[in-house]
C-alpha cells in the first residue's frame, strides 16, 4: 500500500495534466505560426506570378499556355509538389491573395487553415464582379471560423448562390461540359474506373446494372450484385460474352522467372501498377495477354530492350516507350502519357528513336512552347534535363521497369547520382566516368 497521502498523489497528478496542457498549447502556437507562414507564401507566389509574368512579356515571350505552365513547373520544383497539385496550388494562391484579403487575414490570423482558405477561393470564382467577389470574401470570412471545417464547402456555395443566383447555373454547364473517364490503380491487382458524367447520366448507367443484375440474380445466377454489376459492364463495355474473353492490348511486364514459377517477385501492369506474382501468372496464362522479353539496364533496372518480335499490334516503339517511361516525364509529374515528344527536336534534326523520346503529358508537352524553356538529353547518363527559364534543373529518368521496391540497393544508389548529381563540375565528371566505366563491364 502506498505511503503517499492523496494530496501529494493530487500534486502529482496535477503536475502531468499541466504538463499534458502546455503540450496541447505548444501544437495550437504552432498551428498557428505555421497558418501565419502559409498566409506569407501565398503572398509571396501571387508576387512571383506578377514577376514572372512582366517578366515574360518585357522578353517578348508570347502569353500562351505554355508560359502559364513553365511558371508553374518553376513552383513544383521549388515547393516539391507534382505538376497538377502545383497547377491547382498557383491558382488558389493567386486568388486569395489578389481577391480575398478578409480570407488571407483570417488564414494569417490563425482563425482558417490553408485548406479552408483555399476552398473559398476556389468555390468563390463563379462570381464574375469583382463587387460581388468583395462581398462574399467578407461574407464568408466572417462565417468560416466558427463553421466546422467539412461544412465550408456547403456555407461558400450558398453564400454564392444567395450573392448570384445565377452562379451555380454556369458552374453546373461548366461541370457538366468536363465529363471524362479515368482509371486508376488500388490494390495491387486492381483498379478504379471512373466515368465523370452529367448526374443523370450516371444515375442512368448504375440503375440499368442494378436492374439487370438484379434479374440474373432473380433467374438463379449465384454471383452477388456488385459482381454482376460489375461483369455486366465489362460485358457491355467491351462486347465480350464473358469479362474473361475480354481481348486487349495489356502491357505486362514480369521477369521470367517469376512468369515461370521460380519466384515471386512482383511484376507490373502499365497503368495500374505492381501486382503479386500470382496474380500476374494469372493475366500472363488467359490467352488474352501478349507478353514481350523485356531487357533491363543492371545499372538502374530501367527498360533499355523489347523484343521485336510481337503479334497482333501495331506501334512497337510507342509501345516500348509507354512502357519504359511509364508515366509523364516532366518536371515532378506523374499524369498519363499522352503524347511521345522527341527530346532533341524533329525539326532541329532529332531522330525518331528510343533514346530520343520520353513519354509526357499533355500538359508538360505545353511547357516546351515557352521559348527559355530547355530540354535536353544526357548522353553520359541516359537522363533527361529539363532546364527552366530560372535555370532551375530538373533530371528524369525512366523509372524503374518493375517498380520502385524492385531496384537493387546498387541501383538506388545509382540512380541517385544521376537524379541528384553533386554540385562540383569536376564530382560530375568523376560520376561520369565511373557510369562509363560501369557500362562497359
Amino acid at each position: 500500500m502506498s505511503s503517499e497521502g492523496p494530496d501529494k498523489r493530487s500534486d502529482r497528478w496535477a503536475v502531468r495534466e499541466d504538463a499534458v496542457l502546455a503540450t496541447l498549447d505548444s501544437i495550437g502556437d504552432l498551428q498557428r505560426q505555421i497558418c501565419a507562414l502559409q498566409a506569407e507564401q501565398v503572398r509571396q507566389v501571387a508576387a512571383f506570378v506578377d514577376q514572372r509574368n512582366s517578366l515574360d512579356a518585357d522578353l517578348g515571350v508570347p502569353d500562351s499556355p505554355g508560359r502559364y505552365r513553365s511558371l508553374i513547373a518553376e513552383v513544383s520544383l521549388v515547393c516539391n509538389l507534382s505538376t497538377l497539385t502545383a497547377q491547382s496550388f498557383v491558382a488558389d494562391c493567386y486568388n486569395l491573395a489578389t481577391k480575398h484579403p478578409h480570407t488571407l487575414a483570417a488564414l494569417r490570423h490563425g482563425k482558417l487553415n490553408v485548406t479552408t482558405a483555399r476552398a473559398v477561393a476556389r468555390e468563390t470564382q463563379l462570381l464574375a464582379d469583382p463587387a460581388q467577389q468583395s462581398l462574399a470574401d467578407q461574407v464568408i470570412a466572417e462565417e468560416a471560423a466558427d463553421v466546422p471545417a467539412g461544412k465550408i464547402r456547403g456555407l461558400v456555395e450558398r453564400r454564392v448562390i444567395e450573392i448570384d443566383p445565377d452562379a451555380a447555373a454556369r458552374k453546373a454547364t461548366r461541370e457538366r461540359a468536363d465529363r471524362h473517364v479515368t482509371v486508376n490503380p488500388a490494390t495491387p491487382g486492381t483498379a478504379y474506373l471512373a466515368a465523370y458524367l452529367p448526374a443523370e447520366q450516371a444515375a442512368a448507367c448504375w440503375h440499368a446494372l442494378d436492374d439487370h443484375a438484379r434479374s440474373l440474380r432473380a433467374a438463379g445466377d449465384d454471383r452477388s450484385i456488385s459482381h454482376l454489376m460489375c461483369d455486366t459492364l465489362v460485358e457491355r463495355v467491351t462486347g465480350a460474352t464473358k469479362p474473361d474473353d475480354v481481348k486487349v492490348h495489356l502491357n505486362l511486364v514480369m521477369t521470367d522467372t517469376t512468369l515461370f514459377g521460380a519466384d515471386d517477385n512482383p511484376a507490373d501492369l502499365t497503368g495500374c501498377g505492381p501486382i503479386p506474382a500470382p496474380v500476374a501468372r494469372l493475366i500472363a496464362t488467359t490467352g488474352n495477354t501478349w507478353v514481350k522479353r523485356l531487357y533491363t539496364d543492371p545499372l538502374d533496372g530501367t527498360l533499355t530492350a523489347a523484343d521485336t518480335c510481337r503479334r497482333r499490334f501495331d506501334g512497337a516503339l510507342r509501345d516500348f516507350i509507354t512502357i519504359r517511361d511509364q508515366h509523364c516525364r516532366g518536371i515532378n509529374c506523374a499524369s498519363p502519357i499522352r503524347d511521345i515528344d522527341h527530346i532533341i527536336e524533329y525539326a532541329a534534326g532529332g531522330p525518331t528513336t528510343a533514346t530520343n523520346a520520353q513519354g509526357v503529358s499533355k500538359n508538360c508537352h505545353t511547357i516546351r512552347d515557352h521559348p527559355l524553356m530547355k530540354v535536353a538529353p544526357d548522353p553520359d547518363t541516359g537522363a533527361i534535363i529539363w532546364t527552366t527559364p530560372t535555370n532551375r534543373t530538373y533530371h528524369s529518368l525512366p523509372p524503374p521497369v518493375l517498380g520502385a521496391g524492385a531496384t537493387t540497393p546498387d541501383q538506388r544508389r545509382h540512380r541517385n547520382r544521376i537524379l541528384h548529381p553533386p554540385r562540383s563540375h569536376l564530382e560530375q565528371q568523376f560520376t561520369r566516368c565511373l557510369i562509363k566505366h560501369k557500362r562497359r563491364r
